[in-house]
């Protein structure tokens, strides 16, 4: 017979202004059963500090033994509580709270499976393959290609925010010699279904059309660097064609993110070039 099963994950969000965080671990509950079931990622999880590489490491070792106990007590507290009683109180324990470890909103599913597998095959699900979306892998574009920038411009590329005549929205790397404006989007094209790379990629070329048309930034100052997989799919090898394309159409600089040496010419300004050089009031 089937039962439910409630979750939540356990993130790791050390840096609160950024609200970056990474999935390390999972928590379930089996109302019917009254069953506590957790499993939390390892103490030394060298994907945390890879995606937080401005962390001071004992941070996350102590953060994830302190939850480990926690959790166990939890477990401990819980024992021969079922139903109502045991969803209200595990809503109260997952109830968004301050502090490196949080959780994420509660889920339910309906499942045979014993609580053993369901908590293992949520961790695949939620941390196992969490560092693989095409969102982390721009995040650690973007920490990779600022390190390389920071060392060949005075002018440093950080998060910024860029306006439109209606509107505004946020690029991960954003430079300004007071003269002009640059700015670097990093795109990783590792997705599934060709509709998602189209998805991804024509959300990233509408906004920046809406950049150039309010003259926010010149086309030649606008860079899309691009991880492009080597596909086995022709569908998504097509997807991938098209939207190059598009962008090229904009205008702007498209390079491959492995091509170091022209993003590093592309980051340098005009007025870093002694020949060049003029006061800026």
């Amino acid at each position: 017979m089937k039962k439910l099963v409630r979750y939540s994950v356990i993130r790791f969000m050390p840096f609160t202004e950024t609200q970056e965080f990474a999935n390390v671990g999972i928590v379930i509950h089996a109302p019917q059963t009254g069953e506590v079931q957790f499993k939390l990622a390892n103490t030394r999880f060298g994907r945390v500090s890879q995606f937080f590489d401005d962390l001071d490491g004992h941070l996350y070792a102590n953060a994830i033994k302190m939850f480990n106990f926690e959790l166990h007590r939890i477990q401990e507290f819980t024992r021969g509580m079922t139903g109502k009683a045991l969803a209200s109180f595990m809503d109260e324990v997952t109830r968004p709270k301050e502090g490196f470890l949080t959780y994420s909103e509660t889920a339910a599913l309906l499942t045979t499976d014993s609580l053993t597998t369901v908590v293992e095959t949520l961790y695949q699900q939620y941390v196992g393959r969490s560092f693989n979306t095409k969102e982390h892998r721009e995040i650690l574009l973007v920490k990779s290609l600022k390190k390389q920038l920071d060392q060949v411009s005075k002018y440093k590329f950080t998060k910024s925010k860029l306006s439109t005549d209606y509107m505004e929205f946020e690029l991960p790397l954003v430079a300004t010699d007071n003269l002009e404006t640059k700015a670097i989007k990093p795109l990783s094209f590792f997705q599934e279904t060709p509709l998602k790379l189209i998805d991804h990629g024509e959300f990233w070329i509408s906004r920046v059309k809406h950049l150039l048309n309010s003259n926010t930034i010149d086309a030649n100052n606008f860079l899309f660097a691009v991880e492009r997989p080597d596909f086995t799919n022709k569908n998504l090898d097509a997807a991938f064609g098209s939207l190059s394309e598009e962008m090229n159409a904009l205008g702007v600089e498209v390079y491959d993110i492995k091509d170091i040496n022209k993003i590093e010419k592309f980051a340098r300004f005009n007025s870093e070039n002694a020949e060049n050089f003029q006061l800026v009031n």
